[in-house]
């Protein structure tokens, strides 16, 4: 019996140690495409038969269209039937940016021989499912409107027994300004945020 008193203290010690570790600074650099990065760490949320994940980049000029698949998984032979690249003016797909440029990124699957798009925040929030890992859960905040920032007061994250607690960024226009935000994210993608304050004002947000 004192064994396993001891056993349950031990448990309840780990895991009161895991709730309070602290935040570390999130190891993807803004001046980059981090998207692109965040999604080669996706682990959809069912075993599709083919599924990828790829980005769309349109420079000045038709003649400058880039597709890239980062990360696919499944029957790869499958990719053959994927004829129809994304196109902006058909299917919009999700994290799009860039000005005078385009770009986005979107999934792709196959399931029972059907191709299916991921067109929107909400769709990819399905795909992905279940939160597997620190970029997973990036990912879902970013569905949401957070994104990363240089300062760590936008880009810190701590694992907790359930999920994880990330600091990320919500941009304002009006005025313009950087507030941290405080999101925790458990495994089933249940989101809860909290506000830490403006911290940044003006132009110099821009940097």
């Amino acid at each position: 019996m004192r064994t396993l008193i001891i056993l349950l203290l031990l448990i309840l010690t780990s895991c009161i140690q895991k709730e309070e570790s602290k935040f570390q600074k999130i190891n993807y650099n803004v001046a980059y495409n981090y998207l692109d990065s965040l999604g080669k760490k996706i682990i959809p949320d069912k075993n599709y038969q083919y599924w990828q994940y790829a980005t769309y980049y349109q420079g000045i000029g038709d003649q400058n269209i880039k597709y890239t698949v980062l990360k696919h998984g499944g029957d790869t032979l499958l990719r053959k039937k994927i004829s129809e690249k994304i196109n902006p003016n058909k299917i919009i797909g999700i994290f799009q940016g860039g000005h005078p440029s385009y770009r986005c990124n979107y999934a792709v699957t196959i399931e029972n021989q059907k191709v299916n798009y991921i067109k929107t925040e909400d769709e990819f929030r399905t795909f992905l499912g279940t939160i597997d890992n620190l970029e997973e859960a990036i990912l879902l905040a970013i569905t949401y409107g957070y994104v990363l920032d240089h300062d760590i007061r936008g880009s810190a994250y701590r694992k907790v027994t359930n999920g994880f607690e990330l600091h990320l960024t919500k941009y304002h226009d009006f005025p313009l300004s950087k507030e941290s935000i405080e999101i925790k994210i458990n495994k089933n993608g249940f989101i809860k945020t909290k506000s830490l304050g403006i911290y940044c004002e003006g132009r110099k947000c821009m940097q």
